[in-house]
């Protein structure tokens, strides 16, 4: 370990400023939890706080559809937020060259023995900045994971109608509109919730309880999970709620003790809610959630008589909503779009991806949609569509926004 690499592997204990801005991992309760629970570890700052990340794709695009490769990285915290997600600080642990599905754990064997022999027993390490050998120890803090990932990692399906892994059994869903929805999240507002206009119900309980770590492993323990294979498909007993299988990171001695064991990657979710919101706004078919089925189910449920099916005669139609762009401005929000060109490095040349004449989208990258989100959106949308419309879409975009930054830094 070189003098350099030493004193940045200490910046998250040496360099941080302790003023409740959230710039660093270290920065965050889960951190401080850790540090409390593990004070041993937390004494030698050289000691290295890691998070595990992947994801699948295809190296061969439309060569071969059916091959999935999926990358398993390690990034170190210690360092410098404006280092530590890097490329060339990561470490690509494992490379599976198939979809892992639930059987991710096979693969995962040889990464949790060295993690669990890197907390236990440690390596033995030259500091050249004090001239010594020391023992160097590894924890990881979390996972980062897209929400499919995130299901293989964690042991909790995150499809049906349980696939909230933070509420659990306790989460509200139901069928609508061809699929499941979950429409018990008034429950985490901090504000007046008891409003029946959002689904005709009164909201009066509280969020769910949060679950320890020692909790779920108290419940994983009591489970069968023996015929759950790759291969193997049946339905699951009712008993393992969601449960899929026992995560093999329950292995590592601190893991339960977690408070915070996977993370969303928020470019995955920008970038879906990026499309959701897109394709409605300019009623982009196949892309807008304002369908004839979710208008029916509006009536069934006896709510927000505005977007009821208009029936004339003996036929019912979908009236463009008011959240929704007429053709001529949709055509003159493409045109906007198409015209905008950003400095290198930012983003795509996303005029590419605007169709103007078949008034869609298409090849938009996470990071397209990201700068798309916090820059173009606002703009674009502000003299097209009512202003109780635009109001909440430039909000949720300086939401956006101030959150990247904190994900910004660490990039």
């Amino acid at each position: 370990m070189s003098t350099h690499t030493a004193t940045n592997m200490r910046w998250h204990k040496e360099k941080r400023v302790d003023d409740d801005v959230m710039r660093h991992p270290a920065d965050g309760e889960a951190w401080k939890e850790f540090d409390r629970t593990f004070p041993e570890f937390a004494a030698d700052p050289r000691n290295v706080r890691l998070g595990l990340a992947t994801d699948g794709f295809n190296p061969y695009g439309v060569l071969n559809q059916h091959h999935s490769t999926w990358p398993i990285f390690a990034f170190p915290y210690n360092l410098p937020p404006w280092k530590c997600m890097k490329k060339e600080y990561m470490m690509m642990t494992v490379l599976i060259t198939e979809d892992p599905g639930r059987s991710i754990d096979v693969y995962l064997r040889p990464l949790v023995d060295e993690l669990k022999d890197l907390w236990t027993n440690g390596v033995r390490t030259y500091d050249k900045s004090t001239g010594r050998m020391f023992t160097l120890r590894a924890a990881v803090m979390w996972t980062v994971n897209d929400f499919p990932a995130y299901a293989m990692v964690s042991g909790w399906s995150t499809k049906g109608y349980m696939a909230c892994p933070v509420c659990k059994e306790d989460v509200t869903s139901g069928w609508h509109a061809g699929k499941v929805c979950y429409l018990g999240h008034r429950r985490w507002l901090p504000w007046d919730k008891k409003d029946k206009e959002f689904d005709g119900n009164t909201e009066r309980r509280l969020r769910p309880r949060e679950w320890s770590g020692d909790e779920i492993l108290e419940q994983l323990n009591r489970l069968d999970f023996a015929l759950f294979e790759k291969t193997v498909s049946r339905t699951r007993p009712s008993t393992h709620l969601n449960w899929t299988h026992k995560p093999m990171f329950f292995e590592l001695p601190y893991w339960s003790k977690l408070k915070l064991r996977h993370n969303l990657d928020v470019m995955h979710v920008e970038k879906n809610v990026f499309d959701t919101l897109v394709g409605t706004i300019l009623d982009i078919e196949g892309k807008t959630k304002d369908t004839i089925k979710a208008r029916l189910d509006l009536e069934r449920m006896g709510i927000r008589r505005g977007l009821w099916m208009n029936r004339d005669s003996d036929k019912a139609r979908r009236d463009l909503a008011f959240f929704s762009t007429k053709l001529n401005d949709k055509k003159e929000f493409l045109k906007f779009v198409s015209s905008v060109k950003f400095f290198d490095g930012y983003a795509s040349n996303i005029a590419r991806c605007v169709n103007v004449d078949g008034g869609k989208f298409t090849g938009l990258k996470s990071h397209d949609c990201h700068g798309f989100m916090q820059r173009l959106l606002p703009v674009g949308i502000r003299h097209l569509l009512p202003e109780d419309v635009v109001k909440p879409i430039m909000l949720l975009s300086r939401f956006a926004m101030t959150l990247s930054k904190s994900y910004a830094s660490l990039r």
